[in-house]
């Protein structure tokens, strides 16, 4: 029977090759998913590098019903499980008292959903755990308690707008923005009616307002109209308008309903 040749210097020397490369390649991993300085508050990164950015503007002049809550729940939930790992989502409200000072209601990172999680180096069930408990349950609470009591005398969706085009952390230099509109798109403030003057874009132009335009070159822009049993104005000129009023600040607009 003959004796099993000796496995020779060249084999020893792949395989710790092969070792090394294989503890780099872990630690490469590692350090590519290992979480930057994070703010305690809010869990953005600290160097304000955010890899996405969704605004959430919701206007409401009355309580949500039962049934706008319901969808408007499970559009909160697709946006917030479409932000990636440390994608930002801020949720604001128009401010009847203080047009140009819209209230913020919510402002927090994602830690990152279960589709991001890293099946070597981390836990699906504990990273869906973590994005439910800290970032989806506490944004979902907040939102249900204010949908559910606030109302407002006006709607100040222009100088809301502008207040989103001047944040800070919605700039050109920002990755991937996103503005989120939930309302009836009815512009209602002492500076532009709907109600008085209707869905004019020729009129609006002539108001001192109009120069306070926001520039949301690169922002998708979305828009889902609240049902109402009957409308002001109709779906169309509204869409018409608000397409007319994005196209001048750079964004793409488009329509859920």
């Amino acid at each position: 029977m003959p004796r099993p040749r000796e496995k020779g210097p060249w084999f020893w020397r792949s395989a710790i090759g092969v070792m090394l490369l294989s503890v780099v390649g872990l630690f490469s991993v590692a350090a590519f998913n290992a979480a930057p300085a994070l703010d305690p508050e809010t869990e953005c990164r600290m160097d304000r590098n955010d890899p996405a950015h969704t605004v959430l503007l919701i206007d409401q002049s009355d309580p949500f019903s039962a049934n706008d809550l319901a969808w408007v729940d499970e559009l909160i939930d697709a946006e917030a499980r479409a932000l990636p790992r440390f994608g930002r989502l801020t949720v604001i409200l128009p401010n009847s008292e203080q047009p140009f000072d819209p209230s913020t209601l919510y402002a927090h990172c994602s830690p990152g959903s279960v589709d991001d999680a890293n099946p070597i180096l981390q836990n699906p069930r504990m990273i869906d755990d973590t994005w439910r408990e800290h970032f989806y349950k506490p944004l979902s609470a907040k939102l249900g308690d204010t949908l559910k009591t606030t109302s407002q005398p006006s709607s100040p969706l222009f100088e809301a707008l502008y207040a989103v085009g001047d944040r800070a952390d919605f700039q050109t230099n920002r990755k991937k923005r996103r503005l989120v509109i939930v309302s009836d798109l009815m512009q209602h403030s002492e500076g532009f009616s709907f109600y008085r003057n209707g869905a004019d874009l020729a009129a609006y132009g002539e108001t001192s307002i109009s120069s306070q335009t926001p520039r949301f070159d690169g922002v998708e822009v979305v828009a889902r109209i609240v049902p109402r049993q009957e409308y002001d104005l109709p779906i169309s000129e509204l869409k018409a308008f608000w397409r007319s009023y994005f196209d001048k600040t750079g964004a793409t607009f488009g329509s859920t309903n």
